[in-house]
């Protein structure tokens, strides 16, 4: 399969407090997302998985150059966009979209949901207002909302949350990208709705052979859609790989807690439940070796709590841990 994206030792590093702070010492290193690697291939889906506070968001947010890393490379379509200028990334553009978590802050709330679909084919110079115009009103009845004469002049506000869910797919699919990054994006959507909501990606996938990455908490959505899982553990990715060898045959301690906490959907019943105590760790104080050691009913060795564990591949599984369960 042909690569689409690259990532090579990505980090984001942010700096928690001001000019006083660092005269007095109050100062601290954030570490967000620390040294990620992944690639990633044309229709291609992985899941990013893991708790609050993993660096999942951030780490979608670097890829697309949303933010800007600290260190690493970002490779698309074997382009180093690492460090290029706003003016070079603008032609780039449309090529990589993102859905954000929240449709309704997403949404510019003085805009028509028409106006917000069509205004990036204008905008990167695809098409006049009257050709956008009708595009959007194509991509509208796509996405189930119609009538699309309707909903093209209504506010965000007067859409429910599933509406508003559809107006961002949509307005994220009328460039028709080749990277798609969604972030939770059935999280906020009711029951009812997240199975056609994951089913639209789905086709939108398989039409413009789209890759796609997917941060999600729920070990039930990945499964739905991803072709391979990354779970993160406090900025690092700490197994990768298929996404039913992954939750079948879980190789990190944490992949197999995540598991354990999750419904019969993704879990097997014949897999004992393994709980691990407390929360995650603050990134800005992340403990030494194994940055899971303190969490970990299997962390009985030294070298967990001094050496940190680097991803070594098994059969085309990547574990970062000295001491991975046994398939």
């Amino acid at each position: 399969m042909t690569l689409l994206l690259e990532v090579e030792d990505l980090k984001k590093y942010f700096i928690e407090g001001g000019f006083l702070s660092s005269i007095l010492g109050g100062t601290r290193i954030v570490k967000a997302v620390d040294g990620v690697s992944f690639k990633l291939s044309r229709g291609e889906t992985l899941a990013l998985v893991g708790e609050s506070g993993s660096g999942k968001t951030t780490t979608g947010r670097l890829i697309l150059r949303l933010i800007e890393p600290t260190s690493g490379r970002i490779l698309f379509d074997g382009i180093d966009i690492t460090g290029m200028k706003p003016g070079e990334l603008r032609k780039l553009r449309p090529r990589m979209q993102m859905i954000f978590q929240d449709p309704y802050a997403s949404l510019n709330p003085r805009m028509s949901i028409g106006k917000a679909i069509a205004e990036p084919l204008v905008v990167h110079g695809r098409a006049t207002w009257g050709e956008a115009r009708r595009e959007a009103l194509e991509m509208l009845e796509r996405v189930g909302l119609t009538p699309a004469s309707d909903f093209y002049e209504r506010k965000p506000i007067q859409l429910s949350g599933g509406q508003r869910q559809r107006a961002v797919i949509a307005r994220a699919m009328i460039l028709k990208p080749d990277l798609l990054v969604a972030d939770e994006p059935v999280s906020m959507i009711d029951v009812s709705m997240r199975t056609s909501i994951l089913k639209l990606l789905l086709e939108f996938r398989r039409e413009y052979n789209m890759s796609m990455i997917m941060i999600t908490h729920d070990l039930a959505v990945a499964r739905l859609v991803a072709d391979r899982i990354a779970v993160m553990y406090l900025g690092k990715i700490v197994e990768i790989g298929p996404t039913e060898e992954v939750l079948n045959s879980p190789r990190h301690p944490y992949t197999e807690a995540l598991i354990a906490a999750a419904p019969t959907i993704v879990r097997s019943a014949r897999k004992p439940r393994l709980r691990i105590k407390g929360e995650i760790a603050d990134p800005g104080r992340i403990p030494s070796g194994c940055r899971f050691h303190p969490r970990c009913p299997y962390s009985d060795s030294k070298r967990c709590v001094e050496e940190e564990p680097e991803v070594t591949y098994y059969d085309g599984r990547g574990v970062a841990c000295h001491y991975p369960l046994s398939p």
